[in-house]
């Protein structure tokens, strides 16, 4: 239900990405940063996936994600707020051939919603664009979108609560990007911690339960947690 005191998910917060130049070079960063292959590879199994099943992410961007799910499920919804990414998302999936994801306008709180319950939702790195009140209503969104028994599977930039000294933290984060990727996204992750609405792990853990999930398994990496989440 849209309301006028709602969040504007499309309201740009760090890097532009509704200009299509950024979204290819995003696009191209990616896919040297990330194995998207192996990403879909262990959320078809913490989700429990089949060839029957019917998914949905939020948050798709260039749409990596869904089209390496589509191979292995029934059918992908691929949601993004920006128009630029959807429009490279479809274009990448009509190049190889896809058929069975439907790429349309939408985030955590607005726009497209599935029109029956799914047996998986996925998003990554998509929940830190909401400051932590809308990330409530965002998750109890995705939880009433899961058929009972589904689940979540939520990856994202995530503070760890038993960390003394943050800027220590921060600072060796920003060194290890430096090394591993380079200036340009170093500079993005200084912008990400300083502008962005990433939280801390008690906060987002609390959300996830209060949502009527339950966490099955959460695995993490430097300063990204992945959270698998059953209704």
């Amino acid at each position: 239900m849209n309301v006028p005191w709602q969040y504007d998910e499309a309201t740009q917060v760090g890097t532009d990405y509704g200009d299509q130049s950024e979204v290819s070079a995003y696009d191209e960063r990616m896919q040297q940063l990330r194995n998207t292959e192996a990403e879909a590879k262990d959320i078809e199994r913490a989700l429990c996936l089949t060839p029957e099943s019917t998914v949905w992410e939020i948050g798709t961007g260039t749409g990596q994600c869904a089209i390496a799910l589509s191979r292995v499920v029934k059918h992908v919804y691929a949601t993004d707020v920006s128009l630029a990414m959807l429009e490279y998302a479809r274009s990448k999936a009509k190049r190889q051939g896809i058929a069975n994801v439907t790429f349309a306008e939408g985030g955590f709180l607005s726009g497209f919603r599935p029109a029956h319950p799914v047996d998986g939702i996925v998003s990554q790195l998509a929940l830190h664009h909401l400051p932590d009140f809308w990330k409530s209503r965002a998750v109890v969104a995705a939880a009433n979108s899961l058929r009972s028994g589904a689940r979540l599977y939520l990856r994202d930039v995530v503070f760890q609560s038993t960390t003394s000294d943050y800027d220590a933290f921060f600072q060796a984060v920003i060194e290890g990007v430096r090394a591993h990727a380079g200036e340009e996204v170093a500079r993005q992750t200084v912008q990400h911690i300083k502008t962005e609405f990433s939280t801390l792990d008690w906060i987002l853990e609390g959300l996830i339960t209060r949502a009527g999930l339950k966490i099955v398994e959460k695995q993490g990496d430097g300063f990204v947690s992945a959270y698998v989440c059953e209704k």
